[in-house]
């Protein structure tokens, strides 16, 4: 196995104007490589982000899924890789270079900033109880530092009450918290704001309308709203539309890799009794 790159903040300091908050990013020469590629093919400064385009690229490379990447390594070092995603790294990432790929200068450097500003409460790396785990954490606190914003249309009919606490209450699956009870009290002091909350979502039911009655764009974020008790979402993709059909770019944990789903979203959900529907969010300008 190759050995991992390890970015000191030192380095980091000097070479962004922002540094990064915490301890060392971790990553493949290959990663960065790959990154910057995507940079200078999609830079576009000011323009809007070429968020499908970039996810495509994944797709094409066949890039692996792998799911707990982000809970390999000891404290919470940031932690990128090309070649090895989640649903939940995967669109991170997508959206963290697309955001570069529209500054004056991108580079992976700038990818590292935007990546932990996208992934962490605030934007600042602080621990693993800093990480946004749940989708509704990461959509509030992006939609706050107006990296995204949640799309609300007349199809968003379904009303989900959250009562986020499946990390606390099951903190036996999670590596950091099955034996550390201090951070599993902390997380759910962190869900604590998230139980009653109403949201809406898109019923899984219209799913199969045309795009102009959706108003879901290419490249806009999906996340599968859950009916499985004390979650909101349980993964997320990115919308494609093929003629009039709406499919997921997305990580997927059955075929193994990064895949332009052939089936349609409506198909790939109607049959899965847990699946409610989606809620839309997309990069902003």
């Amino acid at each position: 196995m190759k050995k991992p790159v390890v970015l000191l903040l030192a380095s980091l300091i000097a070479l962004v104007c922002t540094p990064l908050h915490a301890q060392d990013v971790i990553y493949q020469k290959e990663d960065s490589i790959f990154i910057e590629k995507l940079l200078k093919k999609y830079h576009k400064p000011k323009d809007k982000p070429d968020i499908l385009p970039i996810a495509e690229e994944f797709a094409a490379a066949n890039t692996t899924y792998t799911g707990g990447t982000l809970d390999a390594h000891i404290g919470e070092p940031l932690f990128i890789s090309c070649s090895r995603v989640d649903c939940t790294t995967f669109a991170e990432l997508v959206l963290a270079i697309a955001i570069t790929a529209k500054e004056e200068v991108p580079s992976f450097e700038a990818v590292c900033r935007n990546l932990e500003k996208i992934r962490y409460r605030s934007g600042e790396r602080n621990g693993y109880a800093s990480r946004l785990h749940y989708m509704s954490w990461w959509i509030t606190d992006c939609a706050k530092q107006g990296i995204i914003e949640e799309v609300a249309t007349r199809q968003h009919t379904g009303k989900q009450q959250l009562d986020l606490c499946f990390m606390s209450r099951n903190s036996s699956k999670y590596p950091q918290l099955a034996k550390n009870r201090e951070l599993t009290e902390t997380i759910a002091e962190y869900e604590k704001p998230f139980r009653g909350i109403k949201v809406k979502y898109i019923p899984k039911e219209l799913l199969a309308n045309p795009p102009q009655s959706l108003d879901i764009k290419d490249g806009d974020m999906l996340s599968l709203v859950t009916a499985i008790e004390g979650l909101d979402v349980t993964h997320v993709g990115f919308a494609v539309w093929k003629g009039e059909k709406l499919h997921l770019l997305h990580a997927s944990s059955g075929k193994g890799k990064v895949i332009n789903d052939t089936i349609t979203l409506y198909d790939y959900m109607k049959s899965k009794k847990s699946h409610l529907g989606i809620r839309v969010f997309r990069a902003t300008d």
